[in-house]
């Protein structure tokens, strides 16, 4: 009897610690959404895309938001990482940094990218205690320290 109700017990707290680590996750996608002026119009990036376009492994990281624009000329993009431990968090700002410069690179010689080009030279990758972000053309300049800060 005392295997059983332990059984059941550890299966409930299984069954808890997944609900609150995807209401985490709603949490930080709907921060990022309400923190950005064009959150709403921006498409919701999976973890699939994470791991593929950035390299970043599910492993690395609780939760996050990563939203981008329908048109990937405009550069527009909001990256957002709660690790699992610090160095999670050095690993995925430096694959970050390795994305935005993967990304300067392609736009440096082409005229029509020459907007895109300077929006990814201002864009920069924070990292503070288990957060970091990479926002690249923010309309207000004050996006990604909102991001970064914890609630």
């Amino acid at each position: 009897m005392k295997r059983k109700i332990l059984t059941i017990l550890l299966a409930m707290s299984f069954i808890l610690t997944a609900a609150y680590a995807e209401e985490a996750q709603e949490a930080l996608l709907d921060k990022a959404i309400r923190v950005a002026e064009d959150g709403e119009s921006l498409i919701r990036m999976s973890e699939d895309d994470l791991y593929d376009i950035i390299g970043i492994e599910p492993g690395e990281y609780t939760d996050f938001a990563y939203l981008a624009d329908h048109d990937s000329l405009t550069g527009r993009e909001i990256i957002v990482l709660r690790a699992t431990d610090e160095k999670a968090a050095e690993s995925m700002a430096e694959k970050l940094e390795e994305y935005r410069q993967y990304r300067l690179h392609m736009t440096r010689n082409y005229p029509d990218q020459a907007d895109a080009y300077r929006l990814l030279s201002k864009a920069e990758v924070l990292h503070e205690d288990l957060m970091v972000v990479l926002t690249i053309a923010p309309p207000d300049p004050q996006e990604a320290g909102l991001l970064l800060q914890e609630e």
